[in-house]
């Protein structure tokens, strides 16, 4: 059973994903911000805890407890809610076995459609959270989609297009999708 009012915003990395969850937010819309970024910089900015360049396996369990409990949480929020990356993804780093990852998928339910952000050098910037070189990035592109489409989600390829282009093509493919619950 999926909860249709819970999106996934996923893809490459640096390929446009906060930025169109950052305007949907500032529409009114509910949103919830990227686990691992926020793990991230918690951790550092406390200083302590597993860094994904000390302890990655430490490190991606409290990404992925992180998401459970935002996925928790995000019911109550008003629908729909958009998330920037979702726990299919996370449960391929998981230490779970293949049966619980597998309960985890089909208990943490989102939307069929996942909206998907292409590798796009052209707005593609490394800084101090995003390290890795393009091309390390448009390689991880393809498991992170296959998290979800092995899941049984369906993929919807976001426009390389203007935030505002993609907002709108968004909130269509939302409105269409609700249209035929």
């Amino acid at each position: 059973m999926s909860n249709q009012h819970l999106y996934v915003i996923t893809g490459a990395s640096g390929a446009g994903k906060s930025t169109l969850i950052a305007a949907l937010s500032e529409l009114g819309y509910s949103t919830v911000p990227e686990a691992g970024l926020a793990v991230l910089r918690e951790l550092r900015d406390r200083r302590v805890g597993a860094l994904p360049s000390t302890d990655r396996a430490a490190f991606m369990e409290a990404v992925l407890a992180r998401s459970l409990k935002d996925y928790t949480s995000a019911n109550a929020l008003d629908p729909p809610v958009f998330f920037d990356r979702g726990i299919p993804e996370w449960l391929r780093f998981a230490g779970c076995g293949e049966t619980q990852c597998e309960t985890v998928a089909i208990r943490y339910r989102y939307a069929n459609m996942v909206f998907v952000a292409e590798p796009w050098p052209e707005i593609y910037v490394q800084d101090h959270e995003r390290e890795h070189s393009f091309s390390k990035t448009a390689a991880s592109y393809e498991r992170t989609v296959s998290a979800y489409t092995q899941a049984g989600y369906e993929a919807c390829i976001l426009p390389k297009a203007s935030v505002q282009e993609r907002v709108a093509f968004v909130l269509a493919q939302v409105a269409a999708g609700a249209q035929h619950i």
